[in-house]
């Protein structure tokens, strides 16, 4: 998260630069910069955590389930498949799993159903209390499950890329449009010093500037708002 803090600083302080030049005034340049940081510390920080929670959680739970089936199919042992399909480079699944040595296999893998807060999860949780029950070909048991969570991971990897594609889009359109306004202030200096002298064209201005801010809003809420709808406490 300090990445996209930094990033969206840096952001900041590029548009509170843009609205100095385009305005001549200190406080719309300022207010600008204020206005974009107070705003992702206070709405667009808290979608962001929430965002990379979900995605951390499905590729996690994607290598678990398909790493404990596959597992199990091969060896017969839950004590394996379990230690299989925790064996990622997770920080918060190993904080997770650490306090769960006096526990079984499956009161350990029913309990990190709050971890996972996932229905593809809750089905491997079905299918594991069915192998249990019935005992079978846990692969034959787990085909559909296996198939939802290729299809959950695919349609996250696929967002993401489109995510990436209209964030570039995005950026390039702000940045055009910025460019058209500093060419203006600067091209046809003496028009629009003249201009500037009307409080309402600094005004008009200004509000190029939040609206751009807003435009930003806008695109983090559809960026984040995943194709995939898969936990249970969205």
């Amino acid at each position: 998260m300090k990445g996209v803090s930094v990033f969206f600083i840096l952001v900041a302080l590029l548009l509170g630069g843009a609205c100095y030049f385009a305005t001549d005034s200190v406080l719309y340049a300022a207010l600008t910069f204020f206005i974009l940081v107070i705003d992702y510390f206070v709405l667009l920080l808290k979608k962001f955590k929430h965002y990379l929670s979900v995605i951390e959680r499905v590729h996690t739970s994607y290598h678990f389930i398909n790493s404990f089936v596959i597992t199990l199919s091969v060896k017969n042992s839950l004590e394996d498949a379990y230690q299989n399909g925790i064996r990622i480079n997770n920080a918060r699944l190993n904080s997770e799993t650490n306090a769960l040595t006096e526990m079984t296999v499956i009161e350990r893998v029913k309990y990190l159903q709050d971890y996972f807060s996932l229905s593809i999860y809750m089905m491997f949780l079905n299918v594991l209390d069915l192998y249990q029950d019935q005992g079978g070909n846990i692969l034959s048991m787990a085909d559909n499950l296996l198939r939802e969570c290729t299809r959950t991971e695919k349609t996250l990897t696929d967002a993401l890329s489109i995510g990436n594609k209209h964030l570039k889009e995005f950026i390039i359109l702000w940045l055009m449009s910025m460019g058209i306004l500093l060419f203006m202030r600067f091209s046809l200096k003496d028009f629009y010093g003249t201009m500037l002298k009307n409080n309402l064209i600094g005004i008009l201005i200004f509000m190029f500037f939040i609206i751009c801010i807003v435009s930003i809003n806008l695109f983090v809420n559809a960026f984040t708002d995943l194709a995939v709808k898969e936990s249970k406490k969205w």
